[in-house]
C-alpha cells in the first residue's frame, strides 16, 4: 500500500487552501490501493513537495486537542468537569488504563510516518534534480523538525518508545518490536539533537517566503508576517528546547538568544524599525495601542489568543501559530473540550484560579489580570471556563468554529531562556526576564553581571542616548504589572527555578506546556527532591478539597514508572 498526503491534496485542493484537518475523515493509512499513486506520479516538482508539507501540517493540526489534554490535564492547572468521561478522569488522577484512547500513541505515529514518507521522497527529488539545494533543505528541514517535535512529545509522555525513520507502508509494522525496539528518553534526545543540528546553519531559521516562494500561492488565506510563515515550526527555539531537556544549558541559551534577537534582522527596513525593539522581546512602549501590557481598560494581553492572524502586536508575541478553519471538519476541536456551549469536559483547576488571585499588582491590589476574563471566566459567577480558546466563539454563530492554536510564543521562549541562564548561575539575568525586565533590574551597564560576552543585552534607553535593542523589555511580570518576586544573588538555583515554574503557571496556563515543564524539573531533581512531581500534582486536588485523590496521586507519582503513560499501539 502506498501512501502520500500529496495525493489527498491533489484530489482535494480546497483542503490545502483551508489548512483543514479533514484528513482525519479519510485517513491516509486507510487509502485503498486503487486510490493511490506511485511517488513518481506525486512528487514531480516543488509544488507537489509543498502539497505534501501542507498535508502533513493539516494532519498535525488534528493533534491539538490530544496535545493539550496530555500536557495540561495530567498537570496541576486543568481539571475535569462532572461531564468528563472515565478516560479523562484517569488522565487527571494518573491511573490510566491501557485501553484509554487518549493514551493511544497511534495518532502521533501516523503523522510521523507521513513525515518519513515525505523525507524519503524529498531525497529522491533532490537526486533527480527536481528540487535544488535551497528548495530541498527548506522543505526537508521543516518536516525533519516537525517529526522531531512529535518524537519529543512521545518521549515526554511515554518514556520509552520505538524510534523509526523508515518510510513504512503500514503503521502495523511498528508493532514488531524485533524490528523497532523501544529506546529510552535520554537516547531519544541524543538522536533528535544529532539529526536536527546536522542541518546547515543557514537553514535553521524559520521557513520564509523568500526561501520558499512556491508556498505563497496556496497560503494566500494565511498572512505572512515579516516574510515569515508563522505556522511552520520555529526551528531554533526547538533546538533550544531539545538541549534544555538534555541539560546542554549553554547551547540551549544560545539558540534561545538567537530567536530573541529576531528583531535585529528587521532593522534595515525603515517601515519595520518598531519591530526591532518588540519582536519576541516581551516589551512595552508605554502606549495602549502598541503593547500587551495589562494596564489598559480593554486588556490587550488577550490579543495573543484572540487577535486576527495578521495582527501586528499579537505577532510580536506569537512564534508558531496554526489556524482552525470553520469551513472544514473538525473546526476548532478545543471548543468541544472547554466551552460551556460545547461538551464542557475540562475546566480551570481550583489551584490555577488561586494562583492568579494571590498575585500582588504594582498598585498593591490582589489579583493577576492574566487570570479572570483573560485565561478563564466565570459563567453565571460560578462555572469556570477556559477562555484562551473560546473567547471568539459565540453561541449565536454555532457553526463558526474558527480559531487559532498558539503552539509557541515569546513568553515561553523567555522563561526557558531564564531556566537555562539560572542553571548557568546567571541568577540576576534569569530574574530580570521573569520580573520587570533587564533595564529595570540592572539600570546601567555598570551593574550588569550577565557576562556580556555570552549574554549580550543592550538595554541603553536614557533620554538622549542611543536606544539599545532591549530598552523596552518589560519582563514577564512587568508586562502583567505584578510586583517582582524576590530574586537576588543569594537566591539558590532551586529557589529561582521554582519562581520560573510559578510564573509559567500564571502566564501560560492551559496552553500545553505545563506537564512537560514540570516533568523536566522533576527529572532534573530526581536526586534531591524525588517527590517534586508528586507534590505538584497532588496540590491540585488539595486545592479543590479532594484529599483522597491527592493522597492517591501523591502515592502513584512517588514511583517514577508512573510518570509515563502505558504504551500500546491500537
Amino acid at each position: 500500500m502506498k501512501k502520500n498526503l500529496s495525493i489527498t491534496f491533489t484530489k482535494y485542493i480546497l483542503l490545502v487552501l483551508g489548512f483543514s484537518t479533514v484528513l482525519s475523515c479519510k485517513k491516509v493509512f486507510d487509502i485503498q490501493p486503487e486510490d493511490a499513486l506511485e511517488a513518481s506520479q506525486t512528487y514531480r516538482n516543488v509544488y507537489d513537495a509543498d502539497a505534501s508539507i501542507l498535508g502533513i501540517y493539516g494532519k498535525f493540526v488534528g493533534l491539538a486537542d490530544k496535545y493539550l489534554v496530555l500536557n495540561e490535564l495530567r498537570a496541576d492547572l486543568l481539571d475535569v468537569t462532572p461531564k468528563a468521561n472515565a478516560y479523562l478522569k484517569q488522565l487527571g488522577t494518573h491511573n490510566v488504563a491501557i485501553d484509554n484512547p487518549y493514551a493511544d500513541p497511534k495518532p502521533f505515529y501516523e503523522v510521523i510516518l507521513n513525515c518519513n514518507d515525505a523525507l524519503k521522497n524529498f531525497n529522491v527529488m533532490r537526486d533527480k534534480k527536481l528540487l535544488d539545494n535551497g528548495q530541498y533543505y527548506q522543505r526537508y528541514t521543516d518536516i525533519l523538525f516537525l517529526r522531531s517535535w512529535l518524537y519529543l512529545q512521545l518521549g515526554i509522555h511515554y518514556g520509552n518508545i520505538p524510534y523509526v525513520t523508515d518510510a513504512l507502508d503500514n503503521i502495523e509494522s511498528l508493532k514488531d518490536e524485533s524490528k523497532f525496539p523501544k529506546i529510552g528518553f535520554d537516547d531519544l534526545l541524543s538522536r533528535l539533537i544529532a539529526e536536527t543540528e546536522a542541518t546547515p546553519r543557514e537553514y535553521l531559521d524559520q521557513n520564509t517566503a523568500s526561501a520558499s516562494p512556491t508556498l505563497i500561492l496556496p497560503m494566500d488565506v494565511y498572512p505572512i508576517k515579516d516574510g515569515v510563515f508563522k505556522f511552520f515550526i520555529q526551528r531554533r527555539s526547538f533546538l533550544g528546547d531539545l538541549n534544555l531537556w538534555k541539560g546542554n544549558y549553554m547551547k540551549a541559551a544560545s539558540y534561545y538568544k538567537d530567536v530573541m534577537e529576531t528583531g535585529i534582522n528587521l532593522s534595515n527596513n525603515p517601515s519595520q524599525q518598531v519591530d526591532l525593539y518588540d519582536t519576541y522581546r516581551v516589551g512595552d512602549d508605554n502606549s495602549t495601542d502598541h503593547s500587551l501590557k495589562t494596564t489598559a481598560v480593554i486588556n490587550p494581553w488577550t490579543k495573543i489568543f484572540t487577535a486576527p492572524l495578521a495582527d501586528k502586536i499579537a505577532n510580536w508575541e506569537r512564534m508558531w501559530t496554526l489556524p482552525f478553519s470553520s469551513n472544514f471538519s473538525p473546526g476548532n476541536p478545543l471548543l468541544k473540550l472547554f466551552s460551556i456551549s460545547g461538551d464542557y469536559l475540562l475546566k480551570p483547576s481550583a489551584l490555577s484560579v488561586r494562583n492568579w488571585n494571590n498575585q500582588i499588582r504594582t498598585d498593591g491590589s490582589l489579583t493577576d489580570r492574566r487570570g479572570l476574563n483573560m485565561s478563564y471566566r466565570l459563567l453565571n459567577g460560578v462555572e469556570p471556563e477556559v477562555l484562551k480558546y473560546t473567547q471568539n466563539y459565540s453561541i449565536t454563530l454555532p457553526f463558526d468554529k474558527t480559531g487559532i492554536w498558539v503552539v509557541y510564543r515569546a513568553a515561553v521562549l523567555h522563561m526557558r531562556y531564564a531556566e537555562a541562564a539560572n542553571q548557568l548561575d546567571r541568577k540576576l539575568l534569569a530574574g530580570a526576564l521573569i520580573n520587570s525586565g533587564i533595564k529595570a533590574a540592572f539600570v546601567t551597564k555598570s551593574t550588569y553581571n550577565g557576562a556580556p560576552d555570552v549574554y549580550p543585552f543592550d538595554f541603553n534607553g536614557d533620554a538622549g542616548a542611543i536606544r539599545g535593542n532591549w530598552y523596552r523589555n518589560s519582563g514577564i511580570r512587568g508586562r502583567a504589572v505584578n510586583q517582582d518576586v524576590p530574586i537576588t544573588l543569594t537566591s539558590t538555583t532551586t529557589d529561582i527555578e521554582d519562581r520560573i515554574m510559578d510564573e509559567e503557571a500564571l502566564e501560560t496556563a492551559f496552553e500545553g506546556y505545563r506537564w512537560q515543564d514540570l516533568l523536566r524539573i522533576a527529572l532534573r531533581r530526581q536526586g534531591t527532591d524525588p517527590n517534586y512531581l508528586a507534590n505538584k500534582i497532588a496540590a491540585k486536588f488539595e486545592a479543590s478539597g479532594d484529599a483522597a485523590s491527592a493522597a492517591q496521586v501523591r502515592s502513584r507519582l512517588s514511583n517514577k514508572a508512573n510518570w509515563y503513560l502505558p504504551f500500546k499501539l491500537k
